[in-house]
């Protein structure tokens, strides 16, 4: 924790009066809350703070609701990871490939159309019966293992990678090796290298996937992409190539860290899940239930990165051009003058829906179309088939992954 700040007016702004430590250290008492620096400087009444990042640079933190739509909303705050003084997640950011992530418009423009149409909502609906069967196939197979089982290796992980064959057309043959790369790239047991090496093989299989769509398109997402995307101009085939193995790694991540804190996030909230139990044929319901899920556990930790394009106001204070800006996922989806008792599990909060844990603005998640839909299905199958579910050790043994940029488990086991 850092020592004890006061706010301070600066040119009628109220700004802390220290620079806090970046961090991802959760408060004991409270894994699923994000770090208590900062709440801290929410409650404090300032719009923002600043925070010393891994190359002692001090951009600006927003924690509030308000200003974090403006910041991921406003052209003037660039996503552009290679304009001098851009916050940086660590060292070794800048090497990464550049991908439609860090493009502004109008550059970013058509590839968030292209993603916007063959990831909708109406598509991804269409998707939901072999989302089903699958996760109901992984729950067979943990019921015939002994107990207790480890939801994230038998569960949060494979149900993702799964899916996310399924939408790129993936074949049967080919998708337990998929799911190991995946898993493997996910995986906290995985070493650097092996990490590095499933993201080549990933690549290189992207890349015989594509190849094997130019002879012969399917309805699969790789041959919408080709068709729209590829012969339609908006990228190359080597990025084609590059986007489709940043959705893997990305959405797998996400969604294994949702499923996994989501559950525990039930079972520290025995009358929530309850009610999800009591109404998981309810489609509205569980619609509801998975959007607060997605406000509570936020998995997302370093924030929505940009860089101020010109001198600007963000609700009073005076942003120079060139300073850099991190807005919290998760701090704003517990912004008290939005979220009714923001520190409280409401399956049937009416607000729910108003997080920003899949970010917002231009630059939202591409694929929350594809997250909403197979939470739902995992949410309203999972403690339905497992009534009884429990953790089979006690929670601070769990193991958290508090260093990386998903938060998540590295295993959860449980019994029924």
């Amino acid at each position: 924790m850092p020592e004890t700040k006061e706010s301070t007016m600066e040119d009628d702004v109220l700004v802390p009066d220290a620079t806090i430590a970046w961090t991802t250290r959760r408060a004991p008492g409270d894994r699923l809350a994000p770090p208590p620096e900062f709440a801290e400087i929410q409650r404090s009444g300032a719009p923002m703070g600043r925070v010393r990042i891994w190359d002692d640079s001090e951009p600006w933190l927003v924690t509030t609701y308000d200003e974090y739509r403006q910041v991921t909303s406003d052209q003037r705050f660039s996503a552009d990871k290679s304009r001098p003084g851009f916050p940086l997640k660590n060292a070794g950011y800048q090497s990464k490939a550049r991908t439609f992530l860090q493009m502004d418009d109008p550059e970013h423009l058509p590839y968030r159309r292209l993603f916007a149409r063959h990831l909708s909502a109406a598509r991804m609906e269409a998707l939901r019966p072999q989302m089903q069967q699958i996760v109901d196939d992984l729950i067979d197979a943990m019921l015939a293992k002994p107990q207790p089982a480890d939801l994230v290796a038998d569960f949060a992980l494979p149900v993702p990678a799964l899916i996310l064959g399924a939408v790129f057309g993936v074949p049967a043959e080919d998708r337990e090796g998929f799911l190991d790369l995946a898993s493997t790239m996910s995986s906290a047991h995985s070493t650097p290298e092996q990490t590095a090496q499933a993201m080549t093989e990933l690549r290189a299989y992207s890349e015989k996937l594509v190849a094997a769509r130019e002879i012969e398109p399917q309805d699969d997402l790789i041959s919408r992409f080709l068709e729209d995307g590829v012969r339609g101009g908006v990228m190359t085939r080597s990025e084609l190539i590059s986007e489709v193995t940043l959705l893997v790694s990305a959405a797998h991540d996400t969604s294994t860290s949702l499923i996994a804190l989501g559950t525990l996030a039930l079972l520290n909230n025995p009358e929530q899940l309850a009610l999800l139990q009591e109404n998981s044929g309810d489609a509205k319901f569980v619609s509801n239930a998975t959007e607060e899920l997605l406000r509570f556990v936020s998995p997302a930790q370093t924030g929505r990165r940009r860089i101020a394009t010109e001198d600007l106001e963000l609700n009073g204070q005076i942003i120079r051009k060139g300073e850099g800006v991190i807005a919290l996922d998760h701090q704003s989806s517990r912004d008290p003058k939005v979220f009714l008792d923001p520190d409280r599990l409401d399956l049937q909060r009416p607000e729910a829906r108003r997080h920003n844990a899949l970010g917002f603005g231009t630059h939202q998640c591409a694929g929350q179309s594809l997250a909403r839909v197979e939470l739902q299905v995992v949410f309203s199958t999972l403690y339905r088939r497992l009534p009884n579910l429990a953790l089979a050790v006690p929670e601070a043994e769990l193991p958290f992954r508090e260093d990386t940029i998903i938060y998540n488990l590295d295993a959860m086991p449980i019994s029924w």
